[in-house]
């Protein structure tokens, strides 16, 4: 991949100051610590992996189907360095420097992502009924581009050894999702459906902000299920 733009958090002023405009101490003032999103070219970055499709009929008019994305590399190559942006340059200067992301892995791209699904239909001779379970899994993945990496550690650690605060790692899971659906008639214009997403009620973490004081993270859906019907003209 040429040419990589990434996008981070950081300070307005940091980024005037990276351009070379200076400020008066009162124009400084007048920011007040404010944080924008910022894209910046990063360079290049090296991907490969494999992709694998596959399906079969099993016994019991079972269908059974499965993707499988393997990335063993997805990494930034020759980059420039980038301001760590979890820290602000006017509560911790000494942080708040550039830092070189070569090698580090891109942000939401685990090694493996498997998606697969068991279904099966049953005709009658008012309608038909089907149904299907669907299932994925995503092992651990870094959500910044700094992949949680302490390069100042201080007295401020958890046991690992990292400030938590920069912890940036969801670790690998699992989803589930079913339905089942019943149309009416040879041409299916009734149609009734219920399902129920993330069956397992799983929690986990699909985004992660890290600034000079918060780890804000925001969390899949609860498990939700209902019913549709459909009808068509």
């Amino acid at each position: 991949y040429e040419d990589l733009q990434l996008t981070t958090l950081t300070s307005t002023a940091q980024i005037l100051d990276r351009e070379g405009v200076e400020l008066t101490q009162d124009e400084l003032d007048g920011l007040g610590g404010n944080v924008v999103s910022f894209t910046f070219n990063a360079a290049d970055a090296e991907i490969y992996g494999a992709q694998i499709e596959s399906g079969i009929d099993l016994p019991g008019d079972l269908t059974l189907k499965g993707t499988l994305l393997w990335l063993p590399e997805a990494n930034v190559v020759e980059s420039q360095e980038i301001q760590d942006s979890r820290y602000q340059a006017d509560v911790d200067a000494g942080n708040a420097v550039n830092r070189s992301i070569d090698g580090n892995r891109l942000i939401r791209t685990p090694e493996i992502q498997f998606n697969g699904s068991i279904s099966k239909a049953i005709d009658v001779d008012y309608g038909s009924y089907d149904g299907i379970l669907s299932f994925g899994y995503r092992s651990s993945q870094n959500m910044t581009i700094f992949n949680g990496i302490d390069y100042d550690p201080t007295d401020e650690q958890t046991l690992s050894g990292q400030d938590g605060r920069l912890d940036d790692e969801v670790d690998g899971y699992w989803t589930f999702d079913a339905g089942v659906g019943y149309s009416h008639g040879n041409d299916g214009r009734w149609r009734l459906e219920g399902y129920v997403n993330n069956l397992t009620d799983e929690e986990q973490v699909q985004a992660i902000i890290i600034t000079q004081f918060d780890n804000t993270r925001f969390f899949n859906r609860p498990r939700t299920y209902g019913a549709r019907l459909r009808v068509s003209f």
